[in-house]
Parts: structure tokens; C-alpha cells; sequence
């Protein structure tokens, strides 16, 4: 063979070995970037700031802290926290940055009534709704509603029971299984599952024979109850905080007790009439109202002592038993000192009266 031929061989030879390398070159590169975009490890292109069409990832806003409270009551709740919304945003609500108050309201309501309607499925009730957003306005109404309806209304965290005060004042309410019940499918539909009970103790009939003879009904059952305590307003409260202490205070499903009754009884005992503090037989008057508002904001907020009412005046559009609707009803120092006084010997001693020291009754 001649010696150009060789050269040329070799050459050939040369060149398929070194395209050989180059091709497996290429493969190698081509693996190691397809698995830099997988596994456990970002790549360097997932660690480059983000683009104008891609945003950098946001916290997600935190949700607003709101204490959301339904009671299952009556005429007497309605009246005992229809300014709590009022109280609440006068004298500041800590943390929250909202509290919502629902009261499912059914004339005169006994336990019994309660499980009746729970289970009939009847839309009996109707739904007050205040909140400290509309701290100005009075609860807004929302008409023919059941119980379970109600309980899926919010996501409720404090769900509180009361009864008729002519039924909590003897055991048999206590012992019928109505309390049970209504605590079982409270349960069963309520969409918050760490929602708890509470109970509310409300006041006792007035002495005041004038203002019991106003019930419009036949027969006059509020005059005749009262008779059964002699017309003794202290008797008649003694009998519900009896039964609340044996029944309501051992029964740990209940995390605490609104002791407006209490609040009312202390009023009661010094310069206070029946007609200071009760529109009619039974329905307090709007500066008890607002006392008894002031009792519920202390409960859920958890205090011990008010230090002051804050509260000057009651806006026109929470009056009820005041003659002149057209202004503010205006709260007098001499009142605000025994709403104080009321309110904090309340929850300090919330199953006896405390005698008021205020017994002279100021000068108009």
C-alpha cells in the first residue's frame, strides 16, 4: 500500500474517533441539566428572583379576631344585652376586632319550649343581631327562623342558655332532660366544634303590684307566680340562684355564668324602686338595660372590676321606656355610681344581693 493511502486511512480513522467523543459529550450534557430541574435540591434557574409576571409568594392575611356569641332565650335576654354592642365599642374590646351578638328570641321561652321546637322543626323564632361595627344602632331582626338555622347562621364560639324565670326557680326544669337535650343538638349542628355553653341568670318578678297588673294577658300568670312568693322580689331571687348554684355551677359543660339578675337585685336594695328598674312587670327600663349590658361585656371580656361606666348617654334609638324618644337619654352620676356599684358586686358575689350603700335616693 502505498504511503499517501496510509496517511489517508489514518486520517479517516482520526476524525470517526474524535465525532465519537464529541457525540458522547453531548449526551452527558444534556443528562446533567435535565436532572438539575428535578429532586429534592432547587436548580439554579428556581433560585433567580422572581419575574414582573411572576410575583414573589405573600403571607396570607391573617383573619380578623372575632368573638361571635348566640343566646337561646327570651323577652329578657333581648332586654338584658341589647346595648352590649353600645357598652362593648364605649369601653373597648381588647384584641377583638369584633363582637358579635345573636339572640334567638321566642316570647317567654321555657326549656321545654326549646326542645318543642327543636323537635318540630318550627320556625318560632326570631334572630336579634347586634355588633360592635354598628355600635350605634340598635339589633337588627331577622324574622321566622328555626334553631338549627340559627346555629349555622355564624360560626358561633359561645352558645348561652337561659329559661323562663318562672320555671329556673324550682328543680324541675333542671331535672326534665330539656337542658340536655337542647345541649345535644346544639352539638350536633353547630359549625364551630370548639364552641362551648354559658348560662344567663336572669332577674327577679318586681313587688310592685301596679306593674304586674300590666301583663296583658289572660290568665294573669305573672301576678299569680308572684304570689306565690308573697309578692317578695329577694324570695323570688333566692329560688333561681339556689338552683343555679345546685344544677348549672357542677355541671362543668357550662364555662360561666352572666349573673344580670344579680345586677339588678343589688340596684334594687338601696334607693331603686321596682319602677327605676322594671318598664312593666317584668322588662327592665332602659338605664337597666344598659347595666345589665355592661354585666355581659364584663363576662366575655373577662373582667373582674369595671373601674367606670364610660357610658354618658343612651342614643335614642336603644329607648325603650323613656317618655321623650326624641333625644339621648342621658345617664345621671348618681346612676352610673349605682350601675357600678351593682355591676361589680355582681361579679364578685354573683348568687346573693349585696346591699347598695346608695339607700337616699339624690335630689332631682
Amino acid at each position: 500500500m502505498s504511503s499517501i493511502l496510509k496517511k489517508l486511512l489514518c486520517l479517516g480513522l482520526s476524525a470517526l474517533l474524535l465525532l465519537g467523543c464529541l457525540s458522547a459529550c453531548g449526551e452527558a450534557s444534556e443528562t446533567a441539566t435535565t436532572e438539575g430541574t428535578v429532586g429534592s435540591e432547587p436548580s439554579a434557574v428556581q433560585t433567580t428572583a422572581p419575574t414582573e409576571t411572576e410575583p414573589a409568594p405573600t403571607e396570607p392575611a391573617e383573619e380578623a379576631k372575632v368573638l361571635k356569641v348566640l343566646t337561646l332565650g327570651h323577652s329578657l335576654a333581648v332586654d338584658s344585652n341589647h346595648m352590649i354592642n353600645l357598652v362593648s365599642a364605649t369601653e373597648g374590646i381588647g384584641d377583638y376586632e369584633e363582637i358579635l351578638i345573636g339572640t334567638l328570641y321566642y316570647s317567654g321561652c321555657r326549656l321545654s319550649q326549646h326542645v318543642a321546637f327543636i323537635q318540630s322543626g318550627e320556625a318560632a323564632y326570631n334572630l336579634y343581631m347586634s355588633s360592635t361595627t354598628t355600635a350605634d344602632q340598635p339589633p337588627k331582626i331577622l324574622n321566622e327562623m328555626t334553631m338549627q338555622q340559627a346555629l349555622t347562621f355564624e360560626y358561633w364560639d359561645i352558645i348561652v342558655m337561659m329559661g323562663n324565670p318562672w320555671e329556673i326557680d324550682s328543680a324541675g326544669a333542671f331535672e326534665n332532660g330539656s337542658i340536655q337535650t337542647i345541649q345535644k343538638f346544639v352539638n350536633e349542628h353547630k359549625m364551630n366544634p370548639l364552641a362551648y355553653f354559658a348560662w344567663h341568670m336572669p332577674w327577679a318578678m318586681p313587688g310592685d303590684t301596679d306593674l304586674l297588673k300590666m301583663y296583658p294577658h289572660e290568665p294573669n300568670s305573672h301576678y299569680n307566680n308572684a304570689l306565690t312568693y308573697g309578692l317578695d322580689k329577694s324570695a323570688h331571687f333566692y329560688a333561681m340562684t339556689r338552683c343555679v348554684e345546685q344544677y348549672i355551677l357542677p355541671d362543668e359543660s357550662f364555662k360561666f355564668v352572666i349573673p344580670t339578675g344579680t345586677a339588678i337585685q343589688n340596684a334594687w336594695s338601696g334607693y331603686m324602686e321596682d319602677k327605676d328598674l322594671h318598664r312593666d312587670y317584668f322588662h327592665a327600663t332602659d338605664m337597666a338595660r344598659a347595666m345589665t349590658s355592661y354585666v355581659w361585656y364584663c363576662k366575655l371580656m373577662g373582667i373582674e372590676k369595671l373601674e367606670e361606666i364610660k357610658l354618658d348617654a343612651i342614643p335614642r334609638a336603644f329607648l325603650k321606656s323613656t317618655d321623650d324618644k326624641t333625644q339621648d337619654r342621658v345617664l345621671t352620676e348618681a346612676e352610673k355610681a349605682v350601675m357600678l356599684e351593682s355591676i361589680n358586686n355582681a361579679l364578685a358575689n354573683p348568687y346573693q344581693m349585696t346591699q347598695s350603700q346608695y339607700t337616699e335616693k339624690p335630689a332631682q
